[in-house]
């Protein structure tokens, strides 16, 4: 007996009735199959390719530990952001790989230079083959401190003069200063005419500076005649300028009494100058230089009378 076309249903068909055979080929389509059903022994080997597999599919826990080989990343898929720090070691470093430009500036300082390693031919100049100046000379200031070590010298400095000395030709311009001159090594033929101005001098007399006066700058009633000394009592102050460094000074004095004085100084720690009279009524003229302090006063003592004559005048100082 024939069968109708679809009169064969479900519940007429046998458990397990359905076998491989019974299949037609490609009949098995993605609606028949049971969400979970293909397990991974079903998966015949390579069966996935690059086409089956959804984007973005495959993240960090499906791949195994090492399965990602070099042939694998792609051209500069290794950015400065995928490197952890301190990872780039130098037997990463391919020989040669660092350029001039890739070296930072300043950071090829002195410890990183090999002893011997800057030659001549490394110089922006090539060294005189005689012991001569280099030109251009190398100034103090170029070289930094400490930069010029003993392994940096192709000699072994030691504490002693060298020999043949230094010719003045081989030492750059104000090179040396004043902790490189050994006491007393300025002497008098070493100082040009003219080169010691009153600001370099702390003792000694500078440019002579002439004054004309008319009257007196101090007479009698100016002095206290009482034999004692009178500190500052000589104001000169608006006479001499500041910054004078000694004065002359035209005095004239007479007294009755004989063996009367005038005594003046510049101050309580130099010698004074006296000035008498030694007989009866006599005029004396005395022309004196001396030091004089920045405050411009001198002390005096004159003996104790009433008819002294005094007349003090500046007529120059010293600058």
């Amino acid at each position: 007996m024939s069968l109708l076309p679809n009169e064969v249903k479900t519940e007429h068909i046998s458990t397990g009735a359905v076998t491989t055979p019974k299949i037609g080929e490609l009949q098995v389509t993605s609606s028949k199959l049971q969400d979970g059903s293909v397990k991974t022994e079903k998966i015949a080997v390579g069966a996935i390719t690059g086409s089956k597999i959804g984007d973005g599919q495959i993240y960090g826990s499906k791949l195994k530990d090492g399965a990602v080989k070099s042939e694998k990343i792609a051209a500069g898929a290794v950015i400065t952001s995928k490197i952890g720090e301190l990872q780039v070691t130098g037997s990463r470093i391919q020989d040669k790989a660092v350029t001039t430009e890739k070296i930072a500036t300043g950071a090829v300082t002195t410890e990183k230079i090999a002893n011997g390693s800057v030659t001549p031919a490394k110089l922006s100049f090539t060294p005189p083959a005689v012991a001569r100046p280099l030109v251009p000379r190398v100034a103090t200031d170029e070289i930094a401190d400490g930069a010029v070590t003993p392994a940096k010298l192709s000699f072994v400095p030691v504490a002693r003069p060298l020999n043949p000395p230094v010719a003045s030709a081989e030492l750059g311009m104000g090179s040396v200063e004043s902790d490189k001159i050994a006491p007393n090594a300025v002497t008098t033929p070493k100082i040009a005419d003219g080169a010691v101005i009153p600001a370099k001098a702390s003792v000694g007399f500078g440019r002579y500076v002439p004054r004309a006066a008319a009257v007196w700058d101090l007479q009698s009633a100016n002095f206290t005649r009482d034999g004692n000394w009178h500190v500052d009592g000589m104001d000169l102050s608006s006479v001499v300028p500041v910054g004078a460094i000694a004065i002359a000074l035209q005095i004239e004095y007479a007294q009755t009494i004989p063996d009367s004085y005038l005594i003046f100084r510049q101050n309580d720690t130099m010698l004074p100058i006296r000035l008498n009279n030694q007989v009866g009524i006599q005029m004396n003229s005395f022309n004196v230089i001396m030091p004089i302090d920045a405050d411009r006063r001198i002390d005096y003592a004159v003996n104790d009378s009433l008819d002294v004559v005094i007349g003090v005048v500046v007529s120059g100082w010293f600058v």
